[in-house]
């Protein structure tokens, strides 16, 4: 299980597509790993979240969250099985309250 760290939001992407007979439709959150990696987009300061549809929309509006508030939020995830994510909440980069 990993463990919480600051992840901020750079943007969401959809991944949907088949693999070995199954197919799969999943989000994934590219994020900044670390204050030191806010400005790369690529390498070992930005990490990839990947949460299935149907969690991730049951997240956004069960949080009331809009698509495009997204993208510069801190996000705090709820890792699952697989390191999927099977929730998150949202919080203000500059305050880190938890919106």
């Amino acid at each position: 299980v990993k463990m919480a760290t600051k992840y901020q939001i750079i943007n969401v992407k959809e991944s949907k597509g088949n693999y070995e007979g199954s197919n799969f439709d999943n989000r994934v959150f590219l994020c900044y790993s670390s204050e030191n990696g806010k400005y790369v987009v690529c390498g070992e300061n930005t990490e990839n979240l990947k949460m299935k549809a149907d969690d991730f929309n049951f997240a956004i509006r069960s949080h009331n969250y809009e698509l495009s508030a997204l993208p510069g939020k801190l996000i705090l995830p709820v890792f699952g099985r697989n390191d999927y994510l099977t929730d998150f909440t949202l919080a203000d980069p500059d305050t880190g309250e938890v919106i």
